[in-house]
C-alpha cells in the first residue's frame, strides 16, 4: 500500500469516527424529551434546545472535516503524481557518456617486419556503454624511409588493420586512424610497429581515444 492510499484510508477512518459520533449523539439528543421529569413545558423546549445546537453544530464541523478531507486529498494525489514524474525523468535521464583518453605508452624500432613494442593496455567493453566508438592515435617520425603503426589484440590474437597509421618524415606528426569497436570482453591492446628502411623510428604517446 503506497503513502497516499494510506493516508486515504486514515482520512476515511476519521471521518467515519466522527459520523459515528454524530449519530450517537443524536440519538442521545432524541432521547432526552422522554428521560426528562415532568416540568413545564417552556422548561423542557429550553433543555431540548441546546442539544439540538450541538447536534447542529456536530454537523456543521462534519461538513467542514468533509471538506478539509476532500481539499487534501486532492493535494496529495497532486504531490505524488509530482513526485511519479521527477522519478520517471531521473530514470530517463542517464549521464552522458564523457570522452576517454586511455594511454598506451611511447617507443622506437628499426625492424622492418611488425614488431611488439613492448606497450599495451587492457580495455573491457563491459566497461563501456554499447554504442561507444574508439580510435587509435600515436605521433610518429623517421628519418628516411616510414614508420608504421598499428593495434593487434594480444588476447585472440586479431589484427585491427583499421588502425594502421604511418608517417614519412623526421617531425613528430600525430596520426588518428579511423574509428572501430572494440572487442567483446576483456582484452588486451598491444602496440605494434615498423620501419619501412630499417632507420629508427620513433612512437610517441599511443593511445585509444574512446567516446
Amino acid at each position: 500500500m503506497s503513502n497516499f492510499e494510506r493516508v486515504v484510508v486514515f482520512l476515511l477512518f476519521i471521518v467515519f469516527c466522527l459520523i459515528s459520533t454524530l449519530f450517537v449523539l443524536f440519538f442521545k439528543t432524541d432521547a432526552i424529551p422522554k428521560t426528562i421529569s415532568q416540568t413545564s413545558e417552556g422548561k423542557t423546549e429550553n433543555t431540548v434546545a441546546p442539544s439540538l445546537q450541538q447536534t447542529q453544530a456536530l454537523l456543521e464541523q462534519v461538513d467542514a472535516l468533509a471538506a478539509s478531507s476532500s481539499a487534501l486529498l486532492e493535494r496529495i494525489q497532486i504531490l505524488e503524481e509530482d513526485l511519479q514524474k521527477k522519478t520517471s525523468v531521473q530514470k530517463s535521464a542517464a549521464p552522458a557518456f564523457q570522452k576517454q583518453i586511455i594511454y598506451i605508452g611511447s617507443a622506437s624500432t628499426k625492424e622492418r617486419e611488425w614488431t611488439d613494442s613492448g606497450v599495451e593496455v587492457t580495455l573491457d567493453s563491459a566497461d563501456y556503454p554499447s554504442n561507444v566508438t574508439a580510435a587509435f592515435e600515436v605521433g610518429l617520425s623517421i628519418v628516411g624511409g616510414e614508420a608504421w603503426a598499428r593495434l593487434l589484440n594480444k588476447t585472440t590474437g586479431a589484427i585491427l588493420a583499421i588502425t594502421e597509421v604511418s608517417h614519412a618524415s623526421s617531425t613528430t606528426t600525430w596520426k588518428t586512424s579511423p574509428v572501430f569497436t572494440l572487442h567483446p570482453g576483456k582484452n588486451t591492446y598491444i602496440l605494434e610497429i615498423k620501419s619501412s628502411s630499417g632507420e629508427t623510428a620513433s612512437f610517441s604517446g599511443a593511445r585509444v581515444v574512446i567516446e
